[in-house]
């Protein structure tokens, strides 16, 4: 079984515990400030392990509730709910993510959004959808003009704040605010014409299934300075196209 089928059954069984707890009310288990985790994050992940554990015994895992288990360059990384608080508040955007880092690079992901039935999955080279078992390749494509600045990650002068206001930005796009690694998989997918965060996001938990996706789907992946991904300034911002990524760019600068 190929590393990117493996990501793609992990993360489906985190979905099918995730889809079965949401609307049944879930039980926080630990707080910091405003964010939470909660009894089925910790359910979800232990989960998408047993896969992993089953496939592929000899790697290590990164996990975002139960740490790091392992000793290997081959990690998986884990975050069995993204998007925590819109699962507990019972809204319809949060997504199970499972990626694999070798050396130092993400080789493949799959991002999966319990609620649709959709699985998003890249394997180094493609991307794509999976619906009914059957997949479909993702195409970037800015024509929704929709484009996503997280809040909740640190930027440099409160440039993503700006951008959300930003006339010049306003008159091409519509900015709007979503928490979810969703928001970056419908960049790959053609639904979002950008999406920009902060931070630094090495060997993320969060991230790495999502920049996956675009990396392989042919988006314009970035820093915040244009740069190589990981780098200098840090930040993301994954376009649908090259002429998107530079107005953007720009309105960043």
């Amino acid at each position: 079984m190929s590393d990117a089928e493996v990501a793609v059954r992990a993360a489906l069984a985190g979905a099918a515990v995730v889809r079965s707890r949401y609307g049944s009310g879930s039980r926080r288990v630990s707080e910091t400030g405003v964010d939470f985790t909660t009894d089925a994050d910790v359910e979800a992940e232990r989960a998408i392990r047993a896969v992993l554990s089953t496939l592929r015994p000899g790697d290590a895992v990164l996990g975002e509730e139960l740490g790091a288990s392992g000793d290997s360059t081959r990690i998986w990384l884990v975050d069995p709910i993204c998007g925590t608080m819109n699962f507990a508040a019972g809204l319809p955007v949060f997504a199970v993510n499972v990626a694999l880092e070798v050396d130092g690079a993400t080789r493949v992901g799959a991002v999966a959004d319990p609620v649709a039935g959709h699985t998003f999955w890249a394997d180094g080279t493609d991307a794509w959808r999976r619906v009914d078992g059957v997949d479909s390749l993702l195409t970037p494509s800015s024509w929704s003009r929709l484009v996503t600045v997280n809040l909740e990650s640190a930027y440099s002068n409160g440039v993503g704040a700006r951008l959300l206001v930003d006339e010049r930005v306003r008159s091409r796009f519509s900015p709007r605010c979503l928490s979810s690694t969703l928001a970056l998989a419908w960049v790959a997918t053609g639904q979002q014409a950008a999406y920009v965060t902060g931070g630094d996001l090495r060997g993320s938990v969060h991230w790495a299934a999502g920049i996956a996706l675009c990396e392989a789907a042919d988006a314009v992946v970035t820093n915040l300075a244009g740069g190589e991904l990981h780098t200098g300034d840090h930040g993301l911002l994954a376009a649908a196209d090259a002429e998107t990524h530079a107005f953007l760019l720009e309105a960043i600068r």
